[in-house]
């Protein structure tokens, strides 16, 4: 493929998704040309990490989401985005700023590498990808188009059996903590119980998370840092319990639009196409593609694990589906081409949620 091949369909998508984005905080009364537009809730811990490390104290009066939280503080955020932060912070740029370059230039780099190596003439695919569930965490200053980028090298480097594919996979769950458990998972489907080969595939990415428990307890002077203020979002629940809850959030709404159901709709999107990729991979005689296999674990755990805490913003994890696209690439087009369309939809709505401030 000649070399404007290679890089205009991705970066046409990278622009479109920008353009509605734009739209939406302009249509909630933000300018898209001010950093600040794009840094909202969350993104300030990510900042306060890169400024100052982490910090944990005893919840004050009023201080944090949960009135019944004893620690509070920005121990629960992973530390691969305020890294680069603080690495620009260093070199004299203004952290908003660089946090929206960041996450900008790491988004255009995930749609660019999933055509080049996943999705290779499926235009329907990419604009699946473009307008990927959570689209508007990819662009803001939050760290899901790093964990979105360095996802999309993770399963592509362990494909090849590359000596990277670990450190990828590092990168991943320090960016995000759902990588802390999907890695590992991943790695166990390409590695066939070969303990020497898991060990390579996963281990760093476990001496990964050991170093942050010990960076926090040095920062902070407890081992339990990171569960200390994790644990105030809520404790373990049964996903499907967490599942229907979300569902008669819509039942009992006055009507069934509006920007605040977004996130529902998101859900409800995200379970269709979950389930047509996996009803498709079975319907296959030969579900022996390992490659089919860690996309599945991947995006069933994108699914699955953040309904195990109700706490979490599912609409903002759910970003990391780019890698649902490689499997969504094999279905019939007027049915990735209708996905794409609903993901539009979506995508704008939750937009306009994220910039109007309603929507953590």
């Amino acid at each position: 493929m000649a070399v404007h091949g290679a890089w205009l369909p991705p970066l046409a998508a990278w622009l479109a998704a920008a353009a509605l984005l734009c739209g939406a905080a302009t249509a909630a009364g933000h300018s898209p040309f001010e950093a600040s537009t794009w840094a909202r809730f969350d993104s300030g811990h990510y900042e306060s990490i890169a400024r100052h490390g982490y910090d944990l104290h005893r919840c004050r009066p009023g201080e944090g989401q949960n009135p019944h939280a004893q620690w509070c503080g920005n121990t629960a955020w992973f530390p691969a985005y305020p890294l680069l932060l603080a690495a620009a912070a260093a070199v004299g740029l203004p952290l908003e700023p660089a946090g929206v370059v960041i996450s900008w230039v790491a988004a255009a780099a995930t749609l660019l590498l999933l055509w080049r190596w996943f999705l290779r003439g499926r235009f329907g695919a990419l604009a699946c990808a473009a307008f990927a569930p959570g689209v508007v965490y990819l662009y803001a200053v939050y760290p899901m188009s790093l964990f979105a980028l360095a996802s999309v090298v993770y399963v592509r480097l362990l494909e090849r059996e590359h000596r990277w594919a670990g450190v990828a996979g590092a990168v991943a769950a320090l960016a995000y903590p759902i990588g802390m458990v999907l890695v590992p998972l991943v790695a166990l489907v390409y590695a066939r119980r070969r303990l020497g080969r898991i060990g390579a595939l996963a281990g760093p990415a476990v001496v990964a998370g050991f170093a942050l428990v010990l960076a926090q307890r040095l920062q902070t002077g407890r081992w339990t840092a990171y569960f200390d203020v994790a644990n105030t979002y809520g404790g373990l629940h049964e996903p499907a319990e967490t599942f229907w809850r979300w569902l008669r959030v819509l039942w009992n709404s006055s009507g069934p639009f509006g920007y605040t159901l977004a996130p529902v709709w998101q859900l409800l999107l995200v379970t269709v196409l979950l389930a047509a990729v996996v009803a498709a991979v079975v319907r296959r005689r030969d579900t022996r593609d390992t490659r089919d296999i860690a996309l599945l674990v991947w995006c069933a755990g994108v699914w699955v694990v953040p309904l195990l805490q109700p706490g979490q913003s599912l609409w903002r994890s759910e970003a990391a589906l780019v890698l649902l696209m490689p499997l969504l690439a094999r279905l019939p087009r007027p049915f990735i081409w209708t996905a794409a369309i609903a993901l539009v939809v979506v995508g704008f709505a939750l937009a306009h949620g994220y910039f109007a401030g309603t929507l953590v």
